[in-house]
């Protein structure tokens, strides 16, 4: 019996090997039968999150087409549908988490962080607020610059908190020069901190303690060229030399082409980041000049009246008991206070 299943089986085995056999031979006599992938293009479609293990992206945000064209049309987070059309503060304290919308690469103030890495220092204040109500923080990076770019005014926005994307919008300055508000109905929060242009000298300028000082002692300060504070330095008789951006400032700082240079308080930053070898300093106690100082805020909606007055109080109590100080000198940028309007 043993003997008679065992041929039983073979003889079905043979079968099946032979149906196989030609099977292959009738495909081979067709031809091998392709599989072609069809042809996407990833520009302006929304393509959402998808299911499944995504291989890790590995990019640089300065140049990256995607990220740097405020690409990530989609929340980090789900957001349930019966929360989709109530107010921030409500789906906030809902979800417990609050939706930020930042730059990129706008480094000390925010970046997309590797694992290990800070965040940025704005970050990192939104998260202080957050935790103090155990929520979370999650971010939609966004390409600031193109606010004024096509499309302005209001391009990034369209890209972020104007589709529902974000509760706020970080790596904001108040100068006077937000155009882009009204039609996008934004309202910006009290400011946390200003920024401004400040001195910094080495070598045979490290006497000076003002502009002054640099023209007392003949000696030419180097200043980003089509900026504000170039306006400024021609306006006001200071012997000067631009270079295109202030990283190239800080370059020419470091080749000894200038010794005094009045660069944007976030540039120090960057450059301990990027140039370890500078020697130059900020002028100790410096402030800048009134005319070259702007405030730093975040902007919301303006129907959003409670979420607005929930970060406007987090700023003012952080600002007195010293919390944004803190953080933002563990950038390794200047803290100035918010100045009066």
């Amino acid at each position: 019996m043993r003997k008679w299943s065992c041929l039983v089986f073979l003889g079905s085995l043979f079968s099946l090997v032979g149906a196989m056999l030609s099977v292959s031979a009738a495909q081979e006599s067709a031809g091998p039968e392709l599989f072609e992938l069809e042809v996407e293009y990833v520009y302006g479609r929304d393509r959402g999150p998808k299911m499944g293990y995504t291989k890790p992206e590995v990019f640089n945000p300065i140049t990256d087409p995607l990220y740097r064209a405020g690409y990530k049309s989609y929340r980090p987070i789900g957001v349930p549908v019966e929360l989709k059309k109530v107010d921030a503060m409500t789906r906030v304290k809902t979800m417990k988490t609050i939706i930020a919308c930042a730059d990129g690469w706008f480094w000390p103030f925010s970046r997309t962080a590797r694992n290990n890495e800070p965040a940025g220092l704005e970050v990192e204040i939104l998260q202080e607020i957050a935790k103090k109500h155990d929520w979370t923080v999650e971010m939609v990076w966004v390409n600031m610059a193109t606010r004024f770019g096509p499309g302005a005014p209001g391009g990034a926005y369209d890209q972020s908190i104007n589709r529902g994307m974000c509760d706020l919008v970080m790596g904001l300055t108040i100068s006077g020069d937000d155009h882009h508000m009204a039609p996008n109905a934004l309202e910006f929060s009290k400011p946390f901190m200003s920024t401004g242009y400040v001195l910094v000298t080495q070598g045979p300028a490290k006497k000076a303690r003002s502009l002054d000082d640099i023209k007392t002692l003949n000696l030419t300060v180097g200043l980003p060229a089509y900026s504000p504070m170039s306006e400024y330095a021609a306006a006001n008789g200071i012997p000067h030399d631009t270079f295109f951006q202030n990283y190239r400032v800080v370059d020419a700082m470091i080749r000894r082409e200038v010794d005094a240079a009045m660069i944007w308080s976030g540039s120090i930053s960057q450059a301990r980041l990027d140039r370890p070898e500078a020697e130059f300093e900020m002028v100790k106690g410096y402030e800048p000049i009134p005319e070259m100082r702007w405030n730093s805020a975040w902007v919301v909606k303006q129907r959003e009246v409670d979420f607005k007055k929930f970060i406007d109080e987090a700023f003012v109590e952080m600002l007195e008991t010293g919390e944004i100080k803190r953080i933002v000198e563990r950038y390794g940028m200047p803290f100035f206070p918010p100045v009066d309007q």
